[in-house]
């Protein structure tokens, strides 16, 4: 290997050198994101689903993760044990 971090890119091999390891950091990058981030699977009754469905969209905030977490946030407001 010609290319190394901190090197300029320079011939054609360093640029494919240095897209094999940017790609390979980004995965690093990625699977380090994800080991940090709390994943749960969950399989919504049907009026969950429904509910869910009928807050996603093409929006700010209509993703499923960020509707789910206003659905519960919510839930916990208005339940709030003292």
């Amino acid at each position: 290997m010609t290319w190394f971090l901190g090197q300029r890119v320079i011939t054609e091999q360093d640029r494919l050198e240095w897209e094999c390891w940017r790609k390979e950091r980004k995965r690093q990058q990625q699977r380090a994101r994800r080991a940090s981030c709390k994943r749960i699977d969950y399989y919504p009754s049907d009026a969950a689903a429904k509910a869910i469905s009928s807050r996603i969209g093409p929006r700010s905030g209509g993703d499923y993760s960020t509707v789910i977490n206003y659905i519960v946030e919510e839930w916990l407001a208005a339940h709030r044990m003292s």
